[in-house]
């Protein structure tokens, strides 16, 4: 008698995807600072990538997508974790998960923004918030009015970011580390502005706020904060005590791209400093990450910081190349403002250099680009600095 056996490949290959997601789900469920290995990760996006395959195991794939998110906005994996995202919230509207949706809506306009695709991003924070207005989640809420506040004051809408951070402020009576968030964001605008005693007034207050609550990532932003505006205000030796604490936090957490960051705003404070050689150090680790995650608005930064490096070491066909990259950077991430900025001293290097009817061109340039920017909050002032440059080029060329 013959004995009839069946061979259930499917359901055997799904209850391994089950053991795999659970296997890794033990591994990445830590505390959101405390950093992943490489091993943990590939592991969990391993993981990840099959039960997304099978929408059937979304509560795994769920599992695996929330525990990963905060771990990703630490890492220079960014470009990698995009698609996952996407597909991830395709998935959760597809189930109608919308504690699912809410938050990936939040993880995804982070993404976005950091990228700055800023009105990608604002349309996730929008959907967002009227999800969480429908369920009734003030926390999620203010955490997406507070990043909402933040892309717009990256975009330069300067009034609005302003409008949305004191609105989530006043939602935010439980909401201790968003407090603070939302005077990080007002003091970001006060620097923008170039209101330097409001903003740091702004970034004390959030320091001492997450002091309180020990929220050690945040306690990162705040140092970084304080330093940078202590920079503008010309107290060298305070910025860099305050960068240098934000930076050891980073390191700790395992907050790679957000160090690089305090690194390269360390890298100005010790060019104000006279200190090119430990600059030089601290930009070229910078630059490492942001090109490692094709960050072209910090790219830019880091770039315009590396030209005054070069420039003060003498030299200066290195600092006109790292200056020009700055340029075509700001141009290729849309803000044409910051592109000027870094343009006035391509010009200024031009005339040092003796490359007068270079510098002209280039100016003659600047003026036509100049009239695009009309009502920008830099306008009046890169006006000026193009005048007074135009001024000296003639007295050179004469």
């Amino acid at each position: 008698m013959a004995i009839d056996a069946s061979f259930d490949s499917p359901g055997i290959f799904r209850r391994y995807i089950e053991r795999n997601a659970r296997y890794a789900l033990s591994l990445i469920k830590v505390p959101a600072s405390q950093p992943l290995s490489r091993k943990k990760l590939t592991i969990a996006f391993q993981a990840l990538q099959y039960t997304l395959a099978l929408p059937e195991l979304w509560a795994f794939s769920k599992q695996l997508l929330l525990a990963l998110a905060p771990q990703m906005e630490l890492l220079d994996l960014r470009v990698l974790w995009l698609p996952y995202l996407k597909e991830g919230l395709r998935q959760s509207l597809n189930q109608h998960d919308e504690e699912a949706e809410l938050s990936l809506r939040y993880y995804l306009g982070n993404f976005l923004r950091e990228a700055n695709a800023y009105d990608e991003a604002i349309e996730q924070y929008t959907r967002g918030m009227v999800l969480a207005e429908k369920r009734g989640d003030v926390g999620m809420k203010v955490r997406l009015l507070n990043r909402y506040a933040f892309a717009l004051r990256r975009k330069g809408d300067l009034d609005r970011a302003e409008e949305y951070a004191n609105l989530a402020l006043s939602l935010a009576e439980n909401e201790p580390i968003e407090q603070g968030y939302s005077n990080l964001v007002l003091g970001a605008v006060r620097y923008d502005q170039r209101r330097w005693d409001s903003c740091l007034t702004y970034a004390s207050r959030a320091l001492e706020i997450w002091l309180e609550h020990d929220a050690g990532r945040n306690l990162a932003w705040a140092y970084t904060n304080l330093g940078v505006t202590l920079w503008r205000k010309g107290e060298l030796e305070k910025a860099k005590k305050y960068l240098e604490s934000g930076i050891r936090i980073f390191e700790e957490i395992g907050d790679i791209v957000h160090q690089a960051s305090a690194k390269m705003n360390m890298g100005a404070v010790l060019i104000e400093a006279n200190e090119p050689e430990r600059a030089l150090s601290y930009l070229a680790e910078a630059e490492k990450v942001f090109h490692a995650i094709q960050d072209k608005r910090r790219m830019a930064m880091v770039a315009n910081n590396l030209a005054h490096v070069y420039q003060m070491m003498g030299i200066y066909d290195d600092a006109l190349d790292a200056f020009q990259q700055s340029v075509s950077l700001w141009q290729a991430v849309g803000e044409p403002a910051r592109a000027l900025n870094v343009l006035h001293s391509v010009i200024s290097l031009l005339l040092d250099m003796g490359e007068i009817q270079h510098a002209q061109k280039l100016l003659q340039e600047a003026y036509l680009e100049l009239a695009s920017i009309e009502g920008h909050p830099d306008y009046e002032r890169l006006v000026t600095d193009f005048e007074r440059l135009e001024m000296k080029t003639t007295v050179v060329a004469d």
